[in-house]
């Protein structure tokens, strides 16, 4: 009786000590909260949308139109586009002076143009821009004046743009001309 009696503690044992992990894994929390799969921006089966950026850049002097410059740009939604177009313009450097010949100038460059990177996204609340801008060039020297000056104005903006319709995104002050550079940006959905 006595081996019957110590067999049947052993199940016993056995039996409780399986339950007990049997409980114990299906009540107890997971280690480790599960890991949630990040949703893609883009749905890679869906067709890109495009669409036409027409940029127009306003000169001001006070209220009078002093030159606007336009260009455009198709972009992919979701996607960083740029361009820049501009020029290299040779200015006077340091004056040196060399064995035999006196003193002579150097000539530098510097880039002067537009410079635009963007990227448009449809979103619930409408299409939203990110436009990164740099506007540069040469001030005209005043009278009296050998010297020459550049001026480069930048802009970093986000805005929301109706499509069809001219959206001013940025208006920008230059000091020391008092000239107004005005942005406008037209979207147009391409199909």
């Amino acid at each position: 009786m006595t081996g019957r009696r110590g067999t049947l503690i052993i199940i016993l044992f056995l039996l409780t000590a399986t339950w007990s992990v049997h409980a114990q894994q299906t009540t107890a929390p997971p280690p480790f909260p599960p890991r949630s799969v990040p949703q893609s921006t883009t749905d890679e089966t869906a067709p890109a949308i495009y669409y036409r950026l027409d940029f127009a850049i306003r000169e001001l002097n006070g209220e009078k139109l002093v030159d606007t410059r336009n260009y455009s740009l198709w972009a992919q939604s979701g996607v960083s586009e740029s361009m820049a177009a501009g020029s290299e313009v040779p200015y006077p450097g340091s004056v040196f002076t060399t064995a035999g010949s006196g003193q002579s100038k150097s000539i530098n460059y510097r880039s002067v143009g537009v410079t635009i990177h963007c990227s448009v996204k449809e979103g619930t609340d409408g299409h939203k821009l990110d436009l990164n801008m740099e506007i540069s060039d040469v001030i005209p020297p005043e009278k009296d004046s050998d010297g020459i000056a550049f001026r480069r104005v930048s802009i970093n903006s986000r805005a929301l743009l109706s499509l069809g319709k001219p959206t001013t995104v940025s208006i920008t002050e230059d000091p020391a001309s008092r000239h107004r550079f005005q942005v406008d940006v037209t979207a147009t959905k391409l199909k």
